[in-house]
């Protein structure tokens, strides 16, 4: 569940068959976030018949279900409705939003008057965070970072090519290794494995990025590592690269923030 993910479910209700979910999957990875003038051109075109609650539920969940990004693997594991409160709040302060709100525990509310849509988005957010609280405190195990599929699993599940499932195993088994690396454990040469690549619709290097931020995300959430070793462990350059790419992927929140939230659980 990123914080893209309302727009992309008002647009998923008139989906085209040509999405690759897939690629939409490694795009959020990487930039968990909208530009604030698409957010309000997507709420607008759905504000003369906002969709009701029930309509969101599905495409929401689906999309919400597989979401390697930080914010998605948060809520993947979230158990306590102050983490929430606290990770929203972070959201209203560092990322770009139409109009900032609050999070109570009885639901989530606009600090000022909003449009049928927006308001209808974020019931919906609400409704999705109920979701996750129960079904998280139903399970007996505590939050781990073995916890929950890789980008190979998504590769897998949404039947992308095998060259992007290659592709994810290598990054994943090997998150200090070059694009060039990839093409030379797949018998490639570099201009072949760009065009391969390309064609495909996902560069190597996207997905080596996704990759390594989906795995250092579950490491700033559930281990106390801190981002040095973290860094070291992923594929990073230092502590203040990964800093960068984290705060990319969740629209502007940095790890400490999201540390805090968890620690609300323990």
């Amino acid at each position: 569940m990123s914080y893209s993910l309302p727009i992309r479910v008002l647009e998923a209700l008139s989906r085209k068959s040509s999405i690759n979910p897939f690629q939409e999957n490694v795009a959020n990875i990487l930039v968990s976030a909208v530009d604030l003038n698409k957010k309000r051109r997507v709420m607008y075109s759905a504000e003369c018949a906002p969709p009701s609650l029930q309509s969101f539920e599905g495409p929401w969940r689906e999309l919400a279900c597989l979401d390697l990004s930080p914010t998605g693997l948060f809520f993947a594991q979230n158990r306590s409705r102050e983490s929430i409160a606290r990770v929203w709040s972070a959201y209203s302060t560092y990322a770009e939003v139409i109009d900032p709100s609050e999070c109570k525990e009885q639901g989530i509310y606009p600090t000022k008057e909003v449009s049928r849509v927006h308001f209808r988005l974020l019931e919906a957010y609400g409704a999705f965070f109920d979701h996750c609280l129960h079904q998280n405190r139903r399970n007996p195990y505590p939050p781990s970072v073995r916890h929950g599929f890789t980008l190979k699993d998504v590769a897998r599940i949404f039947n992308a090519p095998m060259l992007l499932q290659d592709a994810c195993d290598f990054f994943l088994a090997s998150p200090r290794s070059k694009v060039s690396d990839l093409y030379t454990a797949l018998g490639l040469h570099p201009r072949t494995g760009e065009r391969r690549f390309a064609a495909e619709g996902i560069p190597a290097m996207a997905l080596k990025r996704a990759c390594a931020i989906s795995s250092a995300s579950r490491y700033i959430l559930w281990s106390d590592l801190t981002l040095a070793e973290i860094a070291a462990k992923c594929g990073y350059t230092d502590g203040a690269h990964l800093h960068h790419e984290f705060r990319r992927s969740t629209g502007g929140i940095p790890p400490a923030a999201y540390r805090r939230a968890v620690r609300v659980q323990h």
